[in-house]
Parts: C-alpha cells; sequence; structure tokens
C-alpha cells in the first residue's frame, strides 16, 4: 500500500474528530507473534531480543500445522521461513488471509531463493521480507515497525469507536467523499458504484438474503472501488492498453481500499467487498487467489454485478457490448471466472427480468 496516502487519511480523520485525551488501552498489548520455520534460532534470538512482557513467540515447525494455529488463534504477525515448498507456503498465506485477512506477514528469505519469494511478496500482499543472509538487527527493526504500526491502527479504532455517532459520522462523510473522488477523478465510471450497488442488490433479493446481508451488500459494493484513490491519474484515466507494470498498480486498489476502511470497525463487515471483488471461482484472481466457496457469499455477488457493469458502460477505448454478447460471456465464463450458481440466478433476471436492470441504468447513467 502506499503508506504516504495512508499517512494522509489517517491525518484527516484525526482533525476532523477532533481527537484530544482519549485513554489508550492498548498500551499495555502483548504482541502475538507466530514463526513458522524449521530453524529454531530465528525465534530463539527474537525470543532474547524483545521483552517476554510485550511480545509472546511461538514456534510452529510446518506449514500444515500452523493452518491449524491460524483458524483459532489470533496473531499479530507471521513470520515464515521461506524454506518450504512454495505449494505449502501458497496454502498457508491463502488461509492465512481468510482467517484474518489484516494479519501481518513476513518472510524470511535468502539470497539463492529471493526472486522467488519477491513473486509471492507481489503476488500475496505480503507486507515485508528479510534476508537472512543480510544483519538480523534488520529483522528486529523491521518487528518493532511492524507493532508500532499495529499500535497505530488500534489506537485510531477504538478513537473512533469509542466517540458518539455525531463524531463518527464525519468519519462515514470522509470515506464517502473518497468513494465520491474516485468517480469523478474518471467521468466515465461516475455512477459506476451505484448500478453495482443495484445489481447485487437486484441478485442479493433473487437469492432471498437476509436483511443484514442486504444492508452488507448495498454498502460494501458501492465502496468496492474506494481503492483507486491510490492509483494515479495517468494510468486510472489511461485510453489505450496498460503497460505490465500499470496493470500491477491498478491491481493494488482492492489492498488500498480495504486499509482506508480498516481503522474502524465500522466497515469490517464490507471489508471482504473491497478486498476481494477481484477474485476468480477457479482461484486466478487476485490479491489472495481464493478459490470457489474460500471467497466470501457476498463478494461472489459483487464480482459479477462489477463485471456487468464493466462490460455495459462505454469507455473511450471502446462501446458497451450487447446484451447477447453479454449473455454469451456470463455463459462461458460460469464456474470459471464466476460462481455457477449466482451466475445462473444473474443470467435469469437478464434474460426474464431486465426491464429492472434497465430502469438502474437510465437512473445511474
Amino acid at each position: 500500500m502506499n503508506l504516504l496516502l495512508f499517512e494522509r487519511i489517517i491525518n484527516i480523520i484525526v482533525v476532523i474528530t477532533n481527537i484530544r485525551g482519549v485513554t489508550m488501552v492498548y498500551e499495555n498489548k502483548k504482541y502475538n507473534i507466530l514463526v513458522v520455520s524449521n530453524e529454531i534460532k530465528t525465534i530463539n534470538k527474537l525470543s532474547i531480543l524483545f521483552e517476554s512482557s510485550k511480545y509472546n513467540f511461538e514456534l510452529i515447525r510446518d506449514p500444515l500445522s500452523a493452518i491449524n494455529e491460524v483458524e483459532t488463534k489470533n496473531y499479530d504477525l507471521i513470520i515464515i521461513n521461506f524454506t518450504f515448498s512454495q505449494k505449502l507456503l501458497k496454502l498457508l498465506i491463502k488461509k492465512i488471509r481468510i482467517f484474518d485477512a489484516f494479519t501481518y506477514i513476513t518472510l524470511l528469505v535468502e539470497n539463492n531463493n529471493i526472486s522467488e519469494a519477491l513473486e509471492i511478496v507481489k503476488d500475496y500482499d505480503i507486507q515485508a521480507y528479510h534476508n537472512k543472509d543480510e544483519d538480523f538487527n534488520k529483522l528486529v527493526i523491521l518487528v518493532e515497525l511492524i507493532t508500532n504500526s499495529i499500535y497505530e491502527f488500534m489506537r485510531v479504532n477504538m478513537t473512533i469507536d469509542n466517540y458518539s455517532s455525531d463524531y463518527k459520522s464525519p468519519y462515514l462523510t470522509t470515506v464517502q467523499i473518497l468513494r465520491n473522488i474516485v468517480e469523478y477523478k474518471d467521468t466515465y465510471t461516475i455512477g459506476h458504484s451505484f448500478r453495482v450497488s443495484k445489481y447485487s442488490l437486484l441478485i442479493g433479493k433473487h437469492m432471498k438474503l437476509s436483511r443484514t446481508n442486504l444492508k452488507n451488500l448495498k454498502v460494501g459494493s458501492m465502496f468496492h472501488d474506494i481503492g483507486k484513490i491510490g492509483i494515479p491519474n495517468h494510468i486510472l484515466l489511461k485510453n489505450c492498453a496498460l503497460t505490465n507494470n500499470e496493470y500491477l498498480q491498478i491491481k493494488n486498489h482492492p489492498l488500498i481500499g480495504s486499509h482506508i476502511l480498516f481503522p474502524t470497525t465500522i466497515y469490517s463487515k464490507i471489508i471482504p467487498i473491497v478486498k476481494f471483488h477481484h477474485e476468480r471461482f477457479d482461484g486466478n484472481g487476485y490479491p489472495a487467489k481464493l478459490k470457489g466457496e474460500e471467497i466470501p457469499l457476498l463478494v461472489r455477488i459483487v464480482s459479477i454485478a462489477d463485471t456487468f457493469d464493466a462490460m455495459t458502460s462505454g469507455r473511450t477505448y471502446r462501446k458497451s457490448l450487447p446484451l447477447d454478447v453479454v449473455i454469451s460471456e456470463f455463459e462461458k465464463n460460469k464456474g470459471t471466472q464466476f460462481d455457477p450458481e449466482i451466475t445462473d440466478v444473474f443470467l435469469d433476471i437478464l434474460k426474464n427480468d431486465f426491464s429492472k436492470v434497465k430502469k438502474i441504468q437510465e437512473k445511474y447513467t
């Protein structure tokens, strides 16, 4: 994530909520750190260098055992040795992201495997890595930086959640303003979030989702692209094919968005929609490569609504696609890009109840 952007957002929140004199209950927090490694020397060094009153280190020697632990326990930081097979590493990281999307992960790498490790860092939202062939003190500093960041996140979270609704509302307004800025940065996507929200609700109602799920679906789909606030205009507004580097930057927007919403529990239920709406049913999406029902239900709905709006909205470099082509694309990608059952629900709407879709398009275009 762009840390300078995040700091600016936090500063805005702090200023408009006029934070003063809040008691910091997190000052005495003990940080739980899991080390997944078949080498005991790393955890021994860390345990000696850090205060036992503030840091609790736990060693697990294989990724499969670690998966069971992260499913039942909460960790602030997980340090993983890159000596395991990539298949096991990827499985562990995916499970960590499912159980707790915000756990900090650090990879321990060596000179002979650093290029492979960096690919996983890039593809799986790994916050940091340490080269074991370099000075061990750098890992100590890294752990301290990460725990300090965790403390700051918690401090802001607690501060906002302890204020009355009158004090919370400026934070909500700030996030809403950021969402509006995203749309007005690109005139061709004005109305996109509204349409995606309405399409998502249309699908959710056909699936007879609960009132709570429909509420989360409505809000989450409205904010799904908020992370684009961190994408440079020259990339967001480009009217031709993106370079590989530009595409990688675009792919960061779900992570940026989830970090923007993270400081307050008000948005905790919708963060998976923001973070995972570009996952694919076959596991080839991003940022976590979730597969099938690993992808939360509401996310699978928004993914279909988002893609539909992308196909039916005109851009400078292409016209909107006709309905028969759109239907064909959904049928073709059912079970690969999209959840097959939800796709069938949406195809039924497109074929038999299209007037409702048309009303949404006319109202929010």
